[in-house]
């Protein structure tokens, strides 16, 4: 099967495949996915397989897959952003990227421009770049990266093929973590994976700084101290937090424990959990609270990723969690 090296996703390699060979793949092909499925990755490997002579494509193996991949080809051009913030996918690069794609390709018959981030154009640049959409020179690829679709203008969306990348199976995930990764035990893979599914990048960024892990043993112990009569408990789990250098574990544990009461509350509601690792303190906290008072609990984790992302005092942000978690299940 072409891009096998890919891991997951099958009938979305299928179709992208027989697209390449008929020649039927659309100008304009957009990704989406949550980050961490690998957009960046297989979007390289489409522009491969658009520029392989071979007759299987991507053979990864000529000149032109190897530089490719290598980000070493000039009939391939990425473009991201600096910031990673709304709005700074810049009019001025879209227009660069306009009077580019009007070259004509420099080794090979194709030339592709892949735009991670691109959700993050504001609708100047989307105007700027649906220009180049609507009449592209035949020999041109545009490949729209994005964690959603629903960023683009209905005009972008209309002149675009969008492809979703999904999760892998949690076996694909492991596998492919254990080959991409040396350090890391079986034991701890698995965990991770169970943790954040098949999002093959995140288990591997989790992994790499462990910050993910402990985020979700701090989630973990921060849920379960709700559930004590005694806020000593809550107050000890929380008191690593007041100290320095902690926000980034903090920022972390904030969505993990969002994660928790979230399958708190599917449980109440009939559902099942989406994180297996939660499942044990989710059956605890469904027995303890209602819906109200879980969904309570979401909403103050909820509310702590609003006061991180302004930079409050950290020592006054634990003091006010700790309070709001203990209200929250009260009435």
């Amino acid at each position: 099967m072409a891009f096998d090296t890919f891991y997951g996703n099958n009938s979305l390699k299928d179709s992208i495949s027989r697209q390449i060979y008929t020649g039927t793949l659309s100008h304009a092909v957009i990704l989406e996915g949550e980050e961490g499925l690998g957009k960046k990755t297989f979007a390289r490997l489409i522009a491969a397989a658009l520029l392989c002579a071979e007759s299987e494509k991507p053979c990864l193996e000529c000149i032109s897959c190897k530089n490719v991949l290598k980000n070493n080809h000039p009939d391939v051009l990425f473009y991201e952003t600096e910031k990673h913030t709304a709005g700074n996918f810049k009019i001025e690069t879209v227009r660069q990227i306009r009077e580019l794609a009007y070259i004509t390709p420099n080794q090979a018959d194709r030339k592709v421009f892949i735009l991670a981030e691109a959700d993050l154009m504001n609708t100047a640049a989307q105007n700027a770049l649906l220009k180049i959409l609507e009449e592209p020179p035949k020999y041109a690829y545009f490949i729209l990266l994005a964690k959603r679709k629903s960023a683009f203008l209905e005009t972008i969306l209309s002149r675009s093929t969008v492809y979703s990348l999904m999760p892998v199976s949690d076996e694909q995930a492991v596998q492919a973590v254990s080959e991409q990764l040396s350090g890391p035990t079986d034991e701890e893979i698995e965990k991770c994976v169970k943790l954040v599914g098949g999002n093959i990048g995140a288990v591997i960024a989790g992994l790499k700084g462990n910050e993910l892990l402990r985020a979700s043993e701090k989630a973990l112990e921060i849920a379960n101290a709700v559930c004590e009569s005694y806020e000593f408990e809550l107050l000890k789990a929380l008191a690593e937090f007041e100290a320095a250098g902690t926000k980034a574990l903090l920022v972390k544990t904030a969505e993990a424990l969002k994660g928790v009461f979230r399958d708190a509350l599917a449980l109440r509601s009939g559902s099942e959990v989406l994180m297996q690792i939660n499942a044990e303190c989710a059956e605890r906290l469904c027995s303890l609270f209602t819906k109200k008072q879980l969904f309570a609990l979401m909403e103050v984790s909820e509310e702590l990723k609003r006061r991180l992302a302004k930079n409050m005092n950290q020592k006054l942000l634990i003091t006010w969690l700790s309070a709001a978690l203990k209200k929250a299940v009260e009435y």
